[in-house]
């Protein structure tokens, strides 16, 4: 098929009543199956303009109907007052049965008349559409062409991949948006599945917290009944040692995840988390860190805790010391400060959102000389969902298969995806959803990444991945309201909740 340049060029120009192209005719027949053009002959066109010139007159039978419509229920309203007044009570047998069957008969004329208003309301309606239509068609050959809602949109998503994409294959390219779109779909669909099997036994937990774990348990778990048993287990062995809310919740989601199964992990669970409360952290996140460290176990059974303590002299967040201790790459310490130093240049203070931003940009493939704008880019695109959008937004940067703008391209995607599913929800708690669903994202094609630039685009590809390397992580969830986690430093973790329910003791 064409390329995605050809196609992208010849629905810019429906858009701008300037259509023309090279395409093929069977090219055009697969757009217009896509659903993303419509195309009509001459013969067509001209009979829907013909169709269309009624409009006018349409209008003023319409505007007249109602109105008669209108002077037949005052008529009837009246005839109703009247026969519920003291006066009518006092006429004769036969003038009140006169005036009732007036009533009756004006009554059963209006109910026509509404019936026939409405029938040709619609009919109005119908021929609006086909005005809107044509107004949306131009000519290209010896016939006509326009964008449907679906083509209007994507031509919107397009200019976001082209610098990429221009050269590809269009049927290929449109055959991963359907797959990704589809992906989305089904996470949405599962999670709410999730939602409604834990919402019973969990009636105490925060919704938003559930729509982030049936998020979470829908890109590893897609049998929701044996993956809501398996967490319902979890999270009932973990409130045994449990100290939080939110540390008891997340930590279930990692245990009913892993390949060892919950009855096999639970030693190693109790015993990691008597490991670092011994390395001083306190109870009230020492559950969620002993989590993450049972998350990165080693193929030799063993855990990250001599790592995860040396690292405690880098960061004081406990998550943050995790996170880095299981990933173990070489220079971390390095990269670490750099980027530490990096938000401290902005002028960030020393805060928990500041040292786990620094940790997920550290453990991720993006260098820390390409985070700058691409950075920049998201924090002000979820900068109008989230108060504070640090976080999220070094979670999404962490991603270096999507560039900026294609991130908050997606991140919208998966936004309207799980709002028609998860609402009544706040526009934060949606977002922080949509970031939960977008983290994992990978693409098989990629090659010429520009983290800086300013035209980014979905590669050919797009796919989840399907390993433990931070799949579930991080786990966030917004709230109206922020409320402040264990942080020694002061101020809050405001907005979302992370494995571990935060890092600073006090």
């Amino acid at each position: 098929m064409a390329k995605c340049q050809d196609v992208y060029d010849l629905m810019a120009g429906i858009r701008d009543q300037r259509a023309s192209t090279s395409l093929s005719p069977t090219d055009l027949n697969a757009l217009q199956q896509a659903g993303l053009v419509s195309y009509v002959s001459a013969e067509q066109y001209a009979s829907l303009a013909e169709e269309v010139k009624r409009l006018s007159s349409d209008y003023a039978a319409l505007s007249e109907q109602g109105a008669a419509r209108g002077r037949l229920a005052g008529d009837v309203e009246t005839e109703t007052r009247k026969a519920h007044s003291i006066l009518f009570h006092l006429e004769g047998k036969e003038k009140q049965a006169v005036a009732l069957a007036k009533e009756a008969q004006d009554r059963a004329a209006l109910q026509q008349a509404d019936q026939a208003l409405a029938a040709h309301e619609q009919e109005y309606d119908a021929l609006i559409a086909k005005k809107s239509r044509l107004d949306t068609l131009t000519p290209l050959g010896d016939a006509y062409i326009g964008l449907t809602s679906l083509g209007a949109r994507e031509l919107r998503d397009m200019r976001f991949r082209l610098y990429r994409l221009a050269g590809v294959d269009f049927s290929a390219y449109w055959g991963q948006r359907q797959e990704l779109a589809g992906e989305l779909n089904d996470m949405a669909d599962r999670g709410a599945q999730y939602v409604l099997a834990l919402s019973g036994p969990m009636s105490s937990v925060d919704r938003a917290h559930l729509w982030s774990v049936g998020i979470g348990l829908a890109k590893l778990r897609p049998d929701v009944a044996e993956g809501a048993s398996i967490y319902l287990n979890a999270y009932g062995r973990i409130g045994e040692i449990s100290h939080n809310a939110e540390n008891r919740v997340l930590a279930a989601e990692i245990l009913s995840c892993l390949p060892r199964g919950v009855e096999e992990s639970m030693p190693s669970l109790l015993q990691l988390e008597r490991d670092v409360r011994q390395a001083g952290v306190p109870t009230e996140s020492s559950l969620g860190t002993a989590s993450i460290l049972l998350l990165g176990q080693r193929a030799d059974g063993s855990f990250a805790t001599p790592n995860f303590i040396q690292f405690l002299h880098l960061t004081p967040s406990y998550e943050a010391a995790a996170l880095l201790a299981i990933v173990n790459k070489p220079d971390l310490g390095d990269k670490f400060r750099s980027l530490r130093a990096v938000f401290n240049g902005w002028g960030y203070q020393s805060s928990e959102d500041v040292e786990l931003a620094s940790s997920y940009l550290t453990v991720s493939d993006l260098p820390v000389d390409g985070v700058t704008t691409k950075l920049a880019i998201l924090a002000r695109g979820l900068g109008a969902y989230l108060r504070y959008p640090l976080v999220a937004s070094s979670i999404i940067a962490s991603i270096p298969e999507l560039e900026a703008n294609e991130a908050l391209n997606l991140i919208e995607e998966a936004y309207e995806t799980v709002g028609k599913r998860a609402m009544p929800a706040s526009p934060a708690e949606l977002i922080c959803l949509a970031v939960r669903m977008v983290h994992g994202v990978r693409s098989e094609a990629i090659g010429n990444l520009d983290a800086t630039a300013t035209a980014p685009a979905v590669a050919v590809g797009t796919g989840y991945l399907g390993g433990p390397r931070f799949f579930f992580l991080p786990v966030i969830v917004a709230h109206g309201s922020y409320y402040s986690t264990y942080s020694a430093l002061g101020g809050v973790h405001p907005g979302h909740v992370h494995v571990g329910g935060g890092g600073f003791s006090g």
